[in-house]
């Protein structure tokens, strides 16, 4: 186990982690990490929930975070610079309506570059899924296409029974296009804990609605085609 301190009141700008003072006096956000399960865990500052990120490469702790702070001096977001990406760790809200704000802006640009990934396949669709899911802790929010010929194959397996067409777990992986519910679950985390499940459906509600208006207008459909939201376990 190892506590890494960040100060919550620095100056303006980003800062290695080893660029942060030393003393690491006043409030800091101290990011609790176990190296054998390499699990961080830090309390939020303001709400006091608890947070949560998994497979975080004892390789890259501390040395791989990245701390940036506002015009103000305060600390607005923890990243990890991972193979050459970055890793949102914390990111400061300042109220609820902030949080709403940012997680709703960022649904829209990830809804619209799935968008543009299934329009690009240019085939014609006989259903579009949008698969959401939420435990408090892990969220998933995806789209899933399926074909007619996809379809028939699924109802040919299940014994001609045209309900199934309808699951979108029937459908292949392939089939499948992600939000980045990584970065998504790091903001739901870092919000208040008592708005969380109405940020998710805020936030599911709004990448289907955007999912559906963007793709249909550029995508071809069959005569029985289905646009299908559902949560699954």
């Amino acid at each position: 186990m190892g506590i890494y301190k960040i100060p919550l009141e620095f100056k303006a700008g980003e800062f290695k982690f080893g660029e942060l003072p030393d003393y690491k006096n006043g409030e800091c956000l101290e990011l609790d990490y176990d190296n054998e399960y390499q699990i961080m865990i830090y309390e939020v500052p303001l709400y006091e929930n608890e947070a949560r990120i998994y497979t975080v490469p004892r390789e890259l702790i501390p040395s791989g975070l990245t701390a940036a702070y506002g015009e103000d001096g305060v600390l607005d977001k923890v990243e990890l610079s991972e193979n050459g990406k970055t890793r949102l760790i914390y990111i400061r809200f300042k109220n609820i309506k902030a949080s709403e704000r940012a997680i709703l802006k960022f649904v829209k640009e990830q809804a619209n570059n799935i968008s543009d990934v299934i329009i690009k396949r240019k085939q014609t669709l006989a259903r579009l899924f949008v698969e959401k899911f939420y435990d408090g802790e892990a969220v998933d929010i995806a789209a899933k296409t399926a074909t007619a010929e996809e379809m028939q194959a699924v109802i040919d397996e299940y014994d001609g029974d045209a309900a199934t067409a309808d699951n979108s777990g029937n459908y292949p992986v392939e089939n499948r296009v992600e939000l980045d519910r990584e970065t998504l679950g790091v903001m739901m985390m870092c919000t208040n804990s008592y708005f969380t499940n109405i940020l998710y459906n805020k936030a599911s509600e709004t990448f289907a609605e955007r999912l559906e208006s963007r793709v249909l207008k550029k995508t071809k459909t069959t005569e029985d085609f289905r646009f299908i939201c559902e949560e699954y376990d």
